[in-house]
């Protein structure tokens, strides 16, 4: 089996602060992969590492076969990444923003189009539009957009519908699931149990560590719960 990702024993520290510790997973190639834990667990600083904004203290990954530290400018180009913080320019307007993006990577809004149409096409009435002036759920899909709109092998979305309405989730949601079916791996992070049951597995995390790697499935027939909700909160327990 091909592995678009693959982490071994990674660790990292900000002073006494140990944000990963020992971290171990692959993803596989059009796997939708999901990392699920409260805040603090070491969301972000694993997002952060596989993206290469970040080195770690200890340990290997490697995204598409590329080592993140040496090969990170490759692997720039690769992935695509949406932070759980809202991070596009809100004076510029929605088609600035695309274009803006697409020029990062020497590509055009219609080079990639296909790709981009079923998303892009909710939120293009409104491309004059100032960014800043969108309501959370445009927003959210227009940043996914322009983390697309180069066409990456691997997607890495963190916490991406907080705060959004639950509509807008469920169709953000299958937004993913047609990603996946064009070939896209997809790392989410979330800490919305019903949208961890959407995954193929899921990776527990907490305090920095993973606690188990499933489907949702099996989580739930491990711990004896009703509920994957349930079952999270039981494994948590187990480590506190």
């Amino acid at each position: 089996m091909t592995h678009d990702i693959n982490v071994e024993h990674i660790s990292k520290s900000y002073g006494s602060v140990h944000a990963l510790s020992d971290v171990s997973f692959t993803v596989s190639k059009g796997e939708l992969f999901g990392i699920i834990g409260p805040d603090g667990a070491g969301k972000t600083t694993l997002f952060r590492l596989l993206t290469t904004l970040l080195r770690p203290d200890q340990g290997h990954a490697t995204v598409c076969g590329l080592d993140i530290i040496k090969d990170y400018r490759k692997i720039r180009r690769m992935v695509g990444y949406m932070p759980g913080r809202f991070s596009l320019y809100p004076d510029l307007t929605v088609e600035e923003n695309m274009e803006f993006f697409a020029s990062l990577f020497g590509t055009t809004i219609k080079e990639n189009y296909s790709l981009v149409a079923p998303i892009y096409s909710q939120i293009e009435p409104f491309k004059t539009r100032k960014t800043g002036k969108l309501s959370g759920g445009m927003k959210q899909k227009l940043a996914l957009s322009c983390a697309l709109i180069h066409k990456p092998a691997v997607l890495f979305l963190d916490e991406p519908t907080t705060g959004v309405d639950v509509v807008s989730r469920i169709e953000f949601w299958d937004m993913l699931q047609n990603l996946r079916q064009q070939g896209i791996t997809i790392v989410v992070s979330t800490p919305y149990m019903d949208e961890a049951q959407r995954c193929g597995r899921v990776a527990l995390i907490n305090k920095g560590c993973i606690m188990g790697i499933d489907t949702p499935q099996a989580i739930i027939s491990l711990s004896g719960q009703l509920t994957f909700e349930d079952a999270f909160i039981h494994l948590m327990s187990l480590q506190s």
